[in-house]
């Protein structure tokens, strides 16, 4: 899967929750954010234990979509159990992700890497 693949699930996923967030005039505090940045963080280091593995299951393009409709659906049941605080916890954690990816891609263009 491309780096710009990633993008783009990532934000079909980040768009729908952060709109769902402010339509729901979710009030920002601190905590959620530390946990969404936390475990964004420690999932990708995490994966990078497994990388040539994980590369292979997220190569399937079932994989990637199938992943959107789970957290969309996860973020919805999150409101539903947890309240709208943890939309919180799910768009930090995805703009993190999306940072990781930015500095990940601009790396390898410093060093001359191609990768879609």
């Amino acid at each position: 899967m491309s780096r710009r693949r990633d993008a783009a699930l990532a934000i079909a996923v980040l768009v729908p929750v952060a709109a769902a967030a402010v339509l729901l005039g979710t009030p920002m505090t601190p905590e959620p954010v530390f946990v969404g940045v936390a475990r964004a963080l420690a999932l990708e280091i995490a994966l990078s234990v497994r990388a040539s593995a994980v590369r292979r299951l997220w190569a399937r393009r079932t994989v990637g979509t199938a992943s959107v409709a789970v957290a969309v659906v996860g973020s919805s049941l999150g409101v539903v159990v947890f309240g709208p605080a943890s939309l919180l916890a799910v768009a930090p954690g995805l703009s993190t992700y999306l940072l990781l990816l930015a500095a990940v891609e601009f790396r390898s263009r410093g060093r001359g890497e191609s990768r879609p």
